[in-house]
């Protein structure tokens, strides 16, 4: 493992349905040997890969709110292969505080607004793989 890289045994699930932008997210960090990632083009062909396959971390687009939603209450509620409380950060394109002061609640580390830039996704990346502490909360509540 590259110095640079985040200590991770297990890679990020990133979901993200633009192709170009998911491409990119993954050949920067590639390059940069920050961060290995898994990717899915939506947050429906993320469930299964969820169900049998721990991640560390998790990057989701959340502009379909109620697929994303139904995603993270699942993902608390310990549905999936990973422990419920992996950090999250969220992409999105609306700007809705309502939105990401739920995300908030949620357990979610971070929302960050389209259009961003690669190096401030992965440096939000790193930090949660880094800190733990830093996501980790008290008593997440269910889905809204």
């Amino acid at each position: 493992m590259s110095p640079g890289r985040a200590a991770s045994a297990l890679p990020i699930l990133l979901v993200e349905p633009q192709f170009v932008l998911r491409r990119t997210i993954v050949a920067v960090a590639r390059e940069l040997a920050q961060v290995e990632f898994h990717e899915t083009t939506s947050a429906e062909r993320a469930l299964p890969v969820l169900g049998v396959r721990p991640f560390s971390g998790l990057v989701l687009d959340c502009d379909d709110h109620a697929v994303a939603a139904d995603l993270l209450g699942r993902l608390r509620d310990g549905a999936f292969a990973s422990p419920p409380r992996i950090p999250v950060v969220a992409i999105t394109s609306l700007h809705d505080p309502d939105r990401d002061a739920w995300r908030q609640s949620m357990g979610v580390i971070g929302t960050l607004h389209k259009p961003f830039k690669i190096g401030a996704l992965l440096e939000r990346v790193q930090a949660m793989l880094s800190s733990p502490q830093a996501w980790v909360g008290t008593g997440l509540p269910h889905r809204p």
